[in-house]
């Protein structure tokens, strides 16, 4: 008996027990992009976009790597989809990369002991809801390929780097986005939640990596129904209309969405304190 206690209490300490990664790299979308998509096609205007980001300020990770002792690389870029082969974006001419396709083709320091972060699916699941806003190759595109998608590139990203660590950060709740159609956010909310259960499920399939899963759609949601203690409201719609819009408002510093698709800054600011506090519970980044 003594000898079974002593194993559980050892193996629940084990699992208690933080990882170690020599740095962070992240795949994602534009809710993390820190101007990766304006150095190449000059979009999102700036101002009134802040230096490239598509907010009014810093992004999420920005904030992250000012606290963290270790190197952070950033691949987000605004319109990423999972995969350029099934639907994609376009800023000025130029083509934004895909999960896929940042995998494959940028350059990064990652090694087997750094963590990798994918935030991203936003921008299929809004494909589907509103195909006009984005080069969608697969007519039949649906949220179980979005999935595959995800998982084939976290597949990749092993391969390539022998990477062990993931942690990921769910869909956000954009059926509460101005960019969707009243009409179309049964919808949406519907497919957000169904993808962000399949996708969860079918990580947890791949073997032999560790993975933490990071309640963003729940933490936006808590914001979006109490936004009061940033100082924001969600009732007077986006500073800039659509996306991209070279005219906004005066006050962006009262307005919980930047434009039709993105949080305020302040949004950005909070999230990153609460991604920093969830990722230094898991691994030792101090």
């Amino acid at each position: 008996m003594k000898l079974s206690v002593v194993a559980s209490l050892v193996a629940l300490s084990a699992s208690a027990v933080s990882a170690t990664v020599d740095k962070i790299v992240v795949f994602a979308d534009s809710y993390t992009d820190n101007g990766n998509d304006y150095s190449h096609s000059k979009f999102p205007p700036s101002p009134p976009y802040y230096k490239g980001r598509f907010s009014n300020g810093p992004t999420w990770l920005e904030h992250v790597a000012e606290d963290v002792s270790i190197p952070v690389e950033n691949h987000g870029y605004g319109g990423a989809t999972t995969n350029n082969l099934d639907a994609y974006s376009e800023f000025n001419g130029w083509t934004v990369p895909g999960l896929k396709q940042q995998v494959a083709t940028l350059e990064s320091n990652g090694t087997a002991d750094s963590l990798y972060i994918i935030e991203i699916g936003y921008n299929d699941l809004n494909a589907i809801v509103n195909p006009d806003q984005y080069k969608v190759v697969n007519k039949d595109y649906n949220y179980q390929k979005v999935g595959q998608n995800v998982v084939s590139a976290v597949k990749d990203i092993v391969s390539k780097y022998h990477a062990k660590e993931f942690a990921f950060f769910n869909v956000a709740p954009f059926d509460k986005w101005p960019v969707i159609k009243d009409a179309d956010k049964p919808k949406a909310k519907k497919m957000i939640n169904d993808y962000n259960s399949y996708v969860e499920a079918e990580i947890k399939k791949i073997g032999n990596i560790n993975t933490k899963f990071y309640d963003l759609h729940q933490w936006l949601e808590e914001q979006i129904a109490n936004p009061a203690p940033l100082g924001l409201s969600v009732t007077n719609g986006p500073c800039a209309w659509g996306i991209g819009n070279t005219t906004a408002c005066d006050d962006p510093e009262k307005h919980f969405y930047f434009d039709s698709y993105h949080p305020e800054a302040k949004v950005h600011k909070a999230w990153g304190a609460w991604a920093l506090e969830n990722l230094k519970k898991d691994y030792q980044i101090n």
